[in-house]
This record gives C-alpha cells, sequence and structure tokens, in this order.
C-alpha cells in the first residue's frame, strides 16, 4: 500500500472463506467473517499506510454496500447506519440499502454495479453494454438518492476500455452535461414561510439556497420544522428534474418533503420524496409554472437546506 501513491477507495467486499490460499497453502475454509480478518486492526494499518482512503465493506467504516449489485439505491436511503449490526460478508441487504433511522454511525451508501452483465470482460458480452440513457437512470437512483456511484469498467485482452463501453460513457456524459447545465431556479426571487432570527441574520436566509455554496443553507426557528420555500419567476420556466441538498454538517434532518406548482389560481402537488441527505434528485414529466413550492412536510428538528435547483433533461 505504499508504493502506488493515494489510493482512494479500499473494498472489503464480504470475504467470507471457501477455496483459496490460506497462510500460504491452498485449501478449503470456513470462516467468522466478522473475526477472522481482524477487521479493526486491518482497518488501523490502512488508516496508518494511507490515511486519506475511504473504506467500503457492508459495515463501512466510511461507506457502505447499498444491499445490491445493480446500482439502486433505497427510495429511502439514510446516510446512517448502526453499524456495529454488520460485518464485511455479514449483511442486511434491505437495511444497507435504505440505511438506518436513528443511526449511531455516519456511513453513507455506495450503489456499484458494472457496465456489463458480468464484473469482467468478455467478447461475448460486446453488445450487452448498457445504454447512454441506461446509465442515465442508474445516475438518478444513486447519487439522486443521496449514495455515490461506482461503475465497473472491465479492460478488455489489449488492458483498453472497450470502444461500445467508451461510447455510452460518452454519450452519458454528454446528456448529465446538458441537463444540469443551466439551474433555472438561479433566476427565481425566493421567499420563506419562516427563516432563523427572522430573516436578520444573512447566514439562514432563503437565498443561501441559490448561490451555488454548499457552506451555506437555509434555516429555521428550532421550533419550525414543516416550513415552505417558494420560488418565483417572472416568466414561466420549464423542468422535469428539482435537486435538494442539505447541510451536511449538521446531518441529514429533513424526512420528507413535497413539491407544488402553481397552476392557473392555486397550488398542485406534483411530487413527494423522503430522505434527502447530501443530493435529492426528483424526478418526472415536464412541468411549465411560473411558481414552484418547496414543503417541508416531516423533520424532527428545524430543517438546514443548502440547495435548491432545476433542471431540464434534453430532448
Amino acid at each position: 500500500m505504499t508504493g502506488y501513491g493515494p489510493i482512494f477507495e479500499i473494498f472489503f467486499d464480504g470475504a467470507n472463506g471457501g477455496d483459496g490460499y490460506y497462510g500460504g497453502a491452498y485449501e478449503r475454509r470456513e470462516i467468522d467473517p466478522a473475526t477472522y480478518y481482524e477487521w479493526p486492526a486491518t482497518w488501523r494499518l490502512v488508516r496508518d499506510l494511507q490515511p486519506d482512503t475511504v473504506l467500503f465493506s457492508d459495515a463501512g467504516p466510511d461507506i457502505r454496500w447499498v444491499g445490491n449489485e445493480r446500482g439502486v439505491a433505497g427510495e429511502t436511503c439514510w446516510a446512517t447506519s448502526n453499524s456495529e449490526d454488520f460485518a464485511p460478508g455479514r449483511s442486511d441487504a434491505a437495511r444497507l440499502n435504505r440505511g438506518d433511522r436513528p443511526g449511531s454511525h455516519w456511513v453513507p451508501a455506495e450503489c456499484d454495479v458494472s457496465i456489463r452483465p458480468g464484473w469482467f470482460y468478455h467478447k461475448s458480452e460486446d453488445d450487452q453494454v448498457k445504454t447512454a440513457r441506461g446509465l442515465v437512470d442508474l445516475y438518478y437512483s444513486s447519487v439522486g438518492r443521496g449514495a455515490s456511484f461506482l461503475l465497473n469498467l472491465p479492460p478488455d485482452r489489449r488492458g483498453r476500455i472497450h470502444d461500445n463501453d467508451v461510447n455510452a460513457l460518452r454519450e452519458f456524459r454528454s446528456i448529465i452535461d446538458a441537463t444540469f447545465g443551466v439551474n433555472l431556479a438561479a433566476g427565481a426571487s425566493i421567499s420563506a414561510s419562516n427563516s432563523r432570527g427572522g430573516g436578520r441574520d444573512r447566514r439562514f436566509v432563503p437565498g443561501n439556497v441559490l448561490d451555488g455554496s454548499r457552506i451555506t443553507y437555509w434555516a429555521t426557528d428550532d421550533d419550525v420544522r414543516t416550513p415552505s420555500l417558494t420560488l418565483e419567476w417572472p416568466r414561466e420556466v420549464s423542468f422535469n428534474v428539482v435537486r435538494l441538498r442539505e447541510y451536511l454538517p449538521l446531518g441529514q434532518r429533513v424526512e420528507s418533503v413535497a413539491l407544488d406548482e402553481w397552476r392557473l389560481d392555486h397550488w398542485v402537488e406534483f411530487a413527494t420524496a423522503t430522505s434527502i441527505g447530501n443530493c435529492r434528485l426528483i424526478r418526472g414529466p415536464r412541468i411549465t409554472t411560473s411558481r414552484v413550492r418547496l414543503r417541508v412536510t416531516r423533520a424532527p428538528v428545524c430543517p438546514a437546506i443548502s440547495d435548491v435547483g432545476l433542471f431540464a433533461e434534453p430532448g
């Protein structure tokens, strides 16, 4: 681990015995995956040699398996987990998919999936590469639910990524760039039903959700847990993606939200969602309106929202 330069991430992906080399001998063993590898000592060794490396397993300690290899986080996906209930190779897929609330540790989910049917290159799968649109769907079901998106790209017999995979990736990137290149919310005026300190403290005003910074946020008074934000434009805008982000140093506070559009002379709800966290992407049919309202419908404490964005997918 000392001869590679900085290592970003290490997988401890469920080793559980079976056929393999143990102490130099090739044999079959049945082991207790929770204790055999002395995980605390192993993790300390990695910290000593590569202190910035992110450690992945069913139990974290930094990021957790999402409970499947399809690249799909739970519709509700908390970044917290009761990590002591798990060990690498000892998991509860349903709990890992949604996280624990309350949870004892901050261990966000990572969605791992391959661009092909399997993890390794096979020429017979050259025509089974995921399409750009399929990758976009995975982006919304991973990044769009507060998780990270880890896409496996198997090198071919040349040691290179096959052209079919590269072409799908390039088209995927162009769709994402076209979608998120223009934030329609940036041109809106914004108001809130409540702002902490009566709106006199600039640290908590609603306009902070439109400034493009992850370190500023809108917050309410402690006893106001279900407030609303309203965005209004001088002319109608069309969008089909709403992005919400919380101010993560204060944790995941919001448990559910609703979104409304102004239609003729009244509000009409067009979407609901649960956990927000690092990033929540709410995707649906295209909407054209001059006003949008975000309502926090459930939160145990006052919310702290860092970002509200509106975007239109191309085509």
